[in-house]
């Protein structure tokens, strides 16, 4: 069966969850890291668990509570931090734990990648954009159709897609990602390694020129 991840192809893949705000703030990143590489990105789709919000404090709580509450603080005020240098409007952290439907986005997302490549890095900045200043509707294939047209993609075209071929595309890719143990987002995969989060990319960098001079770390 052909891949339809790419990945074993492509020079630098990076995936994503719409609803991880992490994703949000590697995003920008990723596409001028790309940009200034001179590489085409290979763009994918990953559904991963929620981010969890702190709890609250309790009598019982043990290390790990207290460690995972005060990992909790750390990564909301590091997404408070760095979406402001970006200038981005990120609402509600943790909307993802109550578990949005972005399918109709994610279809978005195949459909122009396979059809209109071009395109995608313009979708995803509107996309995450739109998703998380609480713009888009994201659930809904009518909005996430509008997007497509915005960027001169055919809206009926993907309409009809989204109730043909889209869904079974997007379980198999789902299904092929899962088999590469792919669990965590933002996620860059460079020559059969992989690496967690935006900090990489010195490494990955290094990674691209041949493994010449210094190892970034």
């Amino acid at each position: 069966m052909i891949s339809l991840s790419a990945i074993d192809r492509a020079e630098l893949t990076v995936l994503l969850d719409l609803r991880h705000p992490l994703s949000y703030l590697a995003l920008r990143p990723a596409i001028e890291f790309g940009a200034a590489m001179s590489i085409e990105i290979n763009w994918l789709p990953l559904t991963v668990p929620p981010l969890r919000p702190p709890t609250a404090v309790g009598p019982d709580d043990d290390r790990g509570v207290r460690h995972r509450r005060h990992r909790a603080h750390a990564i909301a005020r590091e997404i408070a931090v760095y979406a402001q240098q970006q200038g981005l409007v990120i609402r509600d952290y943790y909307r993802h734990d109550r578990n949005d439907d972005v399918d109709a986005a994610n279809l978005g997302w195949l459909w122009l990648r396979e059809r209109y490549p071009d395109r995608l890095q313009a979708y995803l900045q509107e996309l995450f954009r739109g998703y998380w200043s609480g713009q888009l509707d994201a659930s809904r294939i009518e909005p996430v159709g509008e997007l497509l047209h915005s960027l001169d993609a055919d809206q009926q075209s993907f309409a009809k897609w989204c109730v043909e071929a889209g869904p079974s595309m997007a379980a198999r890719l789902a299904a092929e990602l899962h088999e590469k143990g792919l669990f965590q987002v933002p996620s860059f995969v460079v020559k059969d390694e992989v690496f967690i989060g935006r900090q990489h990319l010195p490494m990955i960098r290094w990674i691209l020129q041949g493994r010449s001079g210094p190892i970034p770390i």
